[in-house]
């Protein structure tokens, strides 16, 4: 008898399962409310580079917050299909070691989704191939290696950040132009890892194919405090070859590296790039160099100025740094509230992630690679930006620009050292050299797109696009190495629902 009922409740919930199970299927519960969780990686401690990680940080929260109030969505915190945003900070400490531990504990423990960061190339280089074997995505922001994207790309990285091409291609204008400097003899003082080595090389190929010539190339620590050295080895090839115009490709502390050019006064010998960097750095190189010298009047190659893009979404950015009180280099007690040189990278990096996971919010990797693939195009803070199928690389403005004192009583930056614009370069004169390899093998994107079935029947329907993300500036964990929580970043976020 038991066991007739048991048949009998068997065969019943089968009936009952079978009619309801279309509405399962059609909208699984999992995927409309499981929130979608993002994994930030910075050095916010312990490195060169800390004090990019901020930038990062603050950056991609307001491109966040901008992508899913401002770009046709309305639904503050949440995918279209009603997936909340979480986002994760890992501390990298620059740490190759760190960094790779703490992105496999982010996906194997934490369940993070995506990628984001990695301010160092040779730690985005070594997140990249990480994200391969998890099948998950990584938007590299804003390490600058042109390899990463070059012969050490795989498909699941895309970089809406520039690249070494950028600078070469900016730089080698404003130094070989006639209308510029017009100069042909050349020599590099690079950092010693992957990013320096990109940049030479990018540079110098830019150089040699406009019909100069490069003389001598020294590299250094990014830990180094003394230059003498290298710059002994600059005044022994300048009296051999007449040197005209020294490029630096330098990141972190620029502090030491230009009193030491001062010091030893390498300007008499040759020409020393002018840059506009960022505010933080052009204003510790002043305040260490003994005048007359001073970094005031230096023009050459602009990655971003919060005064340099003419569009309402760097108004915006800028605008909300003011109203939210965004300090980018409070540690450092200076008060000024406008973006800093990698805030814009992070905040377009958002921009795109909003995009493709409001256009495929089951996150199905191949779906979105294949999404992102398809030549999108976004109104970011530096312009529209393409984002490139061939290699995932994403294309914007860059600048010629002039290192200046904000005299403006009003300003934010009043009294500091600022980037004036001389001139804008599209995006497509600026644009790398598509160089993707993957398998040793130049990449061919649209190899993630579905396969279709010919079919007779009407088409099926389908569906576009999404709807956003909010959320306000507050406050989230930092992860610490082994995923223990070691402090709370005050100007994190705090994902509500409008």
């Amino acid at each position: 008898m038991n066991k007739m009922r048991t048949i009998s409740l068997s065969i019943s919930l089968l009936l009952v399962a079978s009619i309801f199970a279309p509405c399962f299927l059609v909208a699984p519960v999992e995927a409309q409310t499981t929130p979608i969780k993002i994994g930030i990686f910075a050095p916010f401690s312990g490195s060169t580079l800390t004090a990019y990680a901020p930038w990062t940080k603050q950056g991609f929260e307001l491109g966040m917050l901008y992508a899913t109030t401002e770009m046709g969505y309305d639904n503050e915190n949440m995918t279209e299909a009603g997936r909340e945003y979480e986002l994760y900070y890992y501390d990298t400490q620059g740490s190759v070691a760190v960094a790779t531990s703490l992105a496999t504990e982010a996906i194997e423990t934490d369940g993070i989704d995506i990628l984001v960061g990695g301010t160092s190339s040779a730690v985005a280089g070594a997140l990249a191939p990480l994200a391969e074997s998890y099948e998950k995505l990584y938007f590299i922001t804003p390490a600058a290696a042109s390899s990463l994207t070059a012969e050490d790309f795989n498909p699941y990285i895309f970089r809406v950040a520039r690249n070494n091409w950028h600078d070469a291609y900016a730089g080698v204008t404003y130094a070989m132009d006639e209308n510029y400097l017009n100069y042909s003899r050349f020599a590099f003082l690079a950092a010693d890892y992957s990013f320096g080595y990109s940049g030479v090389q990018s540079m110098q190929s830019v150089i040699e194919a406009n019909g100069g010539s490069v003389h001598s190339i020294q590299y250094a620590s990014l830990f180094d405090n003394d230059f003498s050295q290298e710059i002994d080895a600059l005044k022994a090839a300048d009296l051999i070859w007449d040197i005209e115009y020294l490029f630096i490709i330098w990141a972190g502390n620029f502090a030491y590296l230009y009193n030491d050019l001062a010091t030893y006064n390498l300007a008499a010998d040759m020409e020393i790039a002018g840059a506009c960097i960022d505010i933080l750095s052009m204003n510790t190189i002043e305040a260490s160099l003994t005048p007359p010298a001073t970094y005031i009047g230096s023009t050459g190659l602009c990655l971003y100025g919060y005064q340099l893009p003419n569009n309402a979404v760097n108004d915006w950015m800028v605008a909300q740094h003011v109203t939210r009180n965004v300090m980018p280099n409070a540690q450092y007690g200076l008060t000024y509230r406008v973006p800093e040189l990698f805030t814009a990278s992070a905040f377009a990096t958002a921009q795109f992630l909003v995009d493709v996971t409001n256009a495929i919010p089951d996150l199905d990797t191949e779906l979105m690679i294949n999404y992102l693939e398809g030549g999108i195009t976004i109104d970011c803070p530096k312009g529209t930006t393409y984002l490139r199928p061939d290699d995932h690389q994403g294309l914007a403005e860059m600048y010629i620009a002039t290192a200046v004192n904000d005299t403006e009583p009003t300003s934010e930056t009043y009294k500091l050292i600022i980037a004036e614009l001389n001139e804008t370069l599209d995006r497509n004169t600026v644009a790398p050299p598509i160089a993707a390899q993957w398998d040793g093998e130049p990449y061919v994107p649209g190899g993630f797109a579905p396969e279709t079935t010919p079919t007779t029947t009407t088409s099926p329907t389908t569906t576009t696009g999404p709807a956003p993300v909010g959320f306000d500036i507050l406050t989230v964990s930092l992860i610490g190495v082994g995923g223990i929580v070691v402090g709370v970043i005050v100007a994190a976020v705090i994902f509500r629902k409008r």
